[in-house]
């Protein structure tokens, strides 16, 4: 199965995700001081205007300076009233930025895709403070494995380009469709392939996992994406997801459900399973050292 089965549900739909994959989020270092200026300029609003947030070891790591730095260049952005300064204990920072009205359009006329943005007074009450960690966590992996090149090749890029959660849940209405954290698109030997990445910062039961699995059996089927990556800053919870899967794996081809009569899987919709999930330990160590020191 290609991605093309995703793009097939509606033509209208394959025209706009294909947008959001055409924008390039990949930062470039620029030979001169303005010409850095600019671009790290509209790469942080599009960035905070695309994921919803943003903070100093966000933009510290993408940009590879100092977090003083940082902090320097997106108050500078504040003082231009592109991006609004949220103080919060929630973040490692102690604060997050998110877009300003001004931010928003900018963002809306370099990417030429509608940017909504809705003001709320006092701004905090526009950011759910209960997923901060989660979402900087889940942007800068996604920032990440945008810079990520071929072993085989060091100057091809492995992803060519990104849909974040925010987006995804806008455009996927069904009340029943897994809400991923974002979806990669993948080029190889003239194929495209999307995967959709999971950020999972917490254990979850057995029966969360469940039907977490059927949801992701669906998506996979109905040409929504052929790969997950699941991602933590612990491997613990990494090791507990496959635990249950491979309980589940066994069981759920004995289940049968209640409307169809049918088992909840068949043993292909098991090894379609197996082949799809990737469970990636590679950046356990690295989120915890830079969202949980």
């Amino acid at each position: 199965m290609t991605s093309n089965n995703f793009f097939q549900n509606s033509s209208e739909m394959s025209l706009l995700v294909q947008r959001y994959f055409d924008i390039d989020m990949r930062y470039k270092h620029a030979e001169n001081n303005n010409e850095i200026g600019r671009l790290r300029q509209q790469m942080t609003v599009v960035v905070t205007a695309r994921i919803g947030l943003c903070s100093p070891t966000l933009i510290a790591s993408l940009y590879s300076i100092s977090k003083r730095q940082a902090l320097e260049h997106l108050n500078k952005l504040v003082k231009q009233q592109l991006l609004i300064c949220i103080i919060t204990h929630r973040s490692v920072d102690g604060r997050i930025y998110i877009c300003d009205s001004h931010g928003a359009k900018f963002a809306e006329e370099l990417m030429t895709i509608p940017v909504h943005f809705r003001r709320h007074t006092p701004a905090e009450k526009g950011v759910n403070q209960n997923t901060i960690m989660h979402d900087l966590m889940n942007a800068h992996i996604l920032l990440s494995l945008m810079q990520e090149t071929s072993r085989k090749q060091p100057e091809l890029n492995i992803y060519q380009g990104l849909m974040t959660e925010r987006e995804f849940k806008r455009q996927m209405t069904k009340a029943d469709t897994r809400i991923v954290d974002g979806l990669l698109l993948e080029k190889s030997e003239g194929a495209n392939c999307i995967i959709a990445l999971e950020l999972e910062n917490s254990f979850k039961t057995k029966a969360q996992r469940s039907a977490i699995l059927l949801r992701y059996l669906e998506a996979i089927k109905a040409g929504f994406y052929e790969k997950v990556f699941l991602i933590s800053q612990s491997k613990d919870i990494l090791d507990d997801i496959k635990r249950f899967h491979s309980q589940l794996f066994d069981e759920l081809i004995e289940v049968r459900s209640s409307k169809t009569k049918q088992p909840l899987m068949s043993v292909s919709d098991v090894q379609l399973l197996k082949q799809a999930i990737v469970y990636r330990t590679k950046y356990c160590d690295e989120l915890t050292e830079m969202f949980y020191r």
